[in-house]
């Protein structure tokens, strides 16, 4: 009997310690949660701030980022397998040239699914540099045409001025030009090396400039359009060492011309180890797209291909939501809105796709001190459509990967180097 009352007690304790265990379990493992920022731009250039959000868009996390400083958004208490995003809002400042006017643009970027102790760098990756050209040329009495490679145009030469040009070159150490003249069929060309000066002032005999004998090969393009394209010899990758055999820098509001075949001409002699190709064009016919690539080739090719994936379709909804459907194998998926007025509002959320499947993203809310400060922010008020853009790399496959890759920007040629190509509709 008195075993039997023992046993029961025992029973009873171990089934009311159960149930105490069970109201009050124990906490699972948290961690914190971190994002890291370097930034190389000072305040007067750009002011920057982010924000954390969860998968609901809720804002946990903001804060002012300092110029040419280090900055850190840490969330404590995080849990196993949460999902977190960061938005990078940069603020620019600009004076129309000629009128004094000052305008605001507002660029927003939305990084999904970061990794823990992400690094998002804000620096300038443009490492070529700026030579003024001002050129003479004697012995003609026509300049028919003249292309002076990644060379912006202030004064073309021709009978009335003396046939004296001025250009601005962005180049990396040499740049060449070529002209046609006195009815000639046949280019001329000159060849500049080793200019590290910030201007050049000299004069050409074009009667004895050398000839090239015609193009060196033919592009084929996947599309007839008005193209921007940067066509550059690779003379040492290491050293970031190029030269432009492209077009002229196209002034702003010009003509920029149709074409689907891509005829490359090059000085002699130049030793170059391979090619990059940058093109970028968009068909506005209805249902066509944009196309972009940047890629390294040791030998011209004769033709680019199109990609082997595409955006179905897109629609919008609560001015916050985008959905987009996809096909083929996708390694990162953008989608743009834009407000067109002032200030001008861009704002782009990179997303990880689903192959042959529908993403959709809602995005994230605003925090308080941004919506003070810049009211558009907090309206939404963006133009009708969206703008998506499927991205392809031949050397990178994962998402973490690939958006790594772009938050950290140490290397301006990352994208080139990885292969890139890029399919664009809007909706």
């Amino acid at each position: 009997m008195h075993s039997r009352i023992i046993l029961l007690l025992g029973l009873s304790l171990a089934v009311f310690s159960n149930c105490r265990k069970n109201d009050n379990p124990e906490p699972p493992d948290t961690t914190t949660f971190r994002v890291n920022f370097h930034n190389s731009f000072n305040i007067l250039e750009a002011q920057y701030a982010a924000f954390l959000s969860d998968a609901d868009g809720k804002v946990l996390g903001f804060r002012w980022l300092p110029g040419n400083d280090t900055a850190q958004l840490t969330l404590s208490d995080v849990q196993p397998g949460e999902r977190f995003d960061c938005t990078v809002v940069k603020v620019e400042t600009l004076v129309a040239p000629g009128t004094g006017l000052r305008d605001t643009t507002i660029t927003v970027t939305t990084y999904t699914n970061l990794f823990n102790e992400a690094n998002i760098y804000f620096r300038n990756l443009f490492y070529t540099q700026t030579t003024d050209l001002s050129v003479t040329f004697t012995g003609v009495t026509s300049i028919d045409s003249i292309i002076v490679p990644d060379g912006l145009t202030f004064a073309r030469p021709q009978s009335d001025n003396n046939f004296a040009g001025e250009y601005r070159i962005l180049h990396t150490g040499q740049f060449w030009v070529r002209l046609l003249i006195n009815g000639e069929s046949n280019w001329r060309y000159a060849y500049f090396d080793g200019i590290s000066e910030g201007s050049v002032d000299t004069t050409l005999d074009a009667s004895v400039l050398p000839q090239l004998a015609g193009p060196v090969g033919q592009v084929s393009l996947p599309l007839l359009v008005d193209w921007e394209y940067k066509l550059d010899g690779v003379l040492d990758l290491d050293q970031k060492k190029f030269l432009s055999i492209g077009d002229l820098i196209r002034a702003p509001g010009g003509a920029i011309p149709v074409f689907d075949q891509l005829a490359v001409f090059q000085p002699p002699g130049v030793p170059f180890t391979g090619y990059r190709l940058r093109f970028s064009g968009y068909d506005n016919t209805p249902g066509s797209y944009g196309y972009t690539c940047d890629w390294y080739f040791e030998t011209l090719p004769t033709q680019l291909q199109s990609p082997g994936f595409d955006v179905l379709s897109a629609s919008v909804a609560d001015k916050r939501w985008v959905s987009i459907q996809c096909s083929g194998f996708i390694d990162l998926l953008s989608f743009t809105r834009t407000h067109s007025g002032t200030p001008h509002l861009s704002w782009e959320a990179l997303v990880a796709p689903t192959n042959n499947g529908s993403v959709t993203y809602r995005l994230p809310e605003i925090p308080d001190a941004l919506k003070m400060a810049y009211p558009v922010l907090q309206s939404y008020n963006f133009d009708p459509g969206v703008r998506v853009r499927a991205e392809g790399y031949e050397t990178l496959n994962v998402y973490p990967e690939v958006i790594s890759r772009r938050m950290r920007m140490e290397d301006p040629l990352w994208q080139m180097k990885a292969g890139y190509i890029a399919l664009e509709r809007r909706f």
